[in-house]
């Protein structure tokens, strides 16, 4: 039985519907995982565990898989391992510890040097939902889509996948791909007492529904949310222990766990090491609350003195932890 708040990536029984994804010519591309299934009309939450193959040898960059998505949004967490990375272009070398934020239209391939650990967060991806079908059919079947017959990937996602030719390519230095996100090379910074909070994605980067932030906390940093929080939140923690309590349910969330947390949850985390956290839900307007927090520090000290003021900001944006 799967925790209420809690999911292991790499616990089996935390996974969904495990399929595994055959290329045209018969070599497996990709152990896949659904933990999580999307919600709501923007098709929020959704999360995939993979674990991506290199391709047989002797097939040339040349026959890769290229497409492109019409609707959703994608984030790639690479764990392990190593990648090339072919979109807009450009081919960049993509290592452990990258996001690979890719929007609507980007035609993208990928050439995995090594078994890649691939955590994908999305939203606004419509071919997701294959995956309880797949599992179905796989109950009956589990070499299903070894059949020649079984309908190729592009056509599993036919409404919003759109397979692209060979990209032309140069190749570049990953720094200047703004398709790749690090945490090392965020898009602001903001230090605050015990934690820094990091920009990965803008909200105008997806499509107006969420951002993405990653939270580097100290040990012993604590928070506190609102008494009864309006939106779920979703949080992945990449590095160190995290001690979470959801009304009355405690557990830790260590690297590689993801905590799902319902509106109207009361919470509380704590960092019992040094640890890293990503904002994966990203309905807080962390953007606005920081920059309109930080005008208010420097511009108007008689405001800043009162916590009210920050507390009405935090309610203004639909920020949910009583951080600053």
């Amino acid at each position: 039985m799967r925790h209420p708040y809690l999911v292991d990536l790499n616990n089996p029984n935390d996974w969904l519907y495990p399929i595994e994804l055959i290329d045209p010519d018969g070599h497996k591309g990709e152990d896949q995982r659904t933990i999580h299934m999307p919600e709501g009309p923007d098709r929020l939450f959704c999360v995939t565990d993979s674990i991506m193959y290199p391709a047989a040898p002797g097939r040339a960059e040349t026959d890769m898989h290229c497409h492109e998505h019409q609707y959703g949004w994608e984030d790639f967490f690479v764990d392990s391992g190593s990648m090339d990375l072919f979109v807009n272009g450009m081919k960049v070398v993509v290592t452990a510890g990258s996001i690979i934020h890719l929007q609507p239209f980007e035609a993208h391939g990928m050439n995995f040097h090594t078994p890649v650990k691939y955590r994908g967060f999305f939203h606004g991806l419509s071919n997701s939902d294959n995956s309880p079908y797949l599992a179905t059919i796989r109950a009956d079947n589990p070499d299903v889509m070894k059949d020649p017959e079984f309908p190729p990937r592009d056509r599993l996602g036919q409404s919003d996948m759109f397979l692209r030719e060979s990209p032309i390519w140069k190749e570049t230095p990953v720094e200047q791909c703004s398709t790749i996100r690090h945490i090392d090379r965020p898009l602001a910074t903001f230090k605050l007492d015990g934690v820094t909070l990091k920009m990965i994605t803008t909200r105008w980067e997806n499509g107006g529904h969420c951002e993405m932030w990653a939270f580097e906390m100290d040990k012993g940093f604590s928070v506190a949310s609102d008494k009864y929080p309006l939106h779920t939140e979703m949080y992945y923690v990449t590095a160190g222990q995290v001690k979470f309590k959801v009304i009355n349910e405690e557990f830790t969330a260590g690297p590689e766990c993801i905590v799902k947390i319902p509106k109207f949850a009361r919470y509380t985390l704590a960092a019992s090491t040094d640890a890293v956290m990503y904002d994966v839900g990203g309905l807080a307007r962390w953007q606005a609350y920081m920059y309109d927090r930080e005008s208010v520090l420097q511009y108007d000290a008689e405001r800043a003195k009162d916590p009210a003021t920050f507390a009405g900001l935090r309610d203004k944006f639909g920020v949910q932890l009583k951080i600053g």
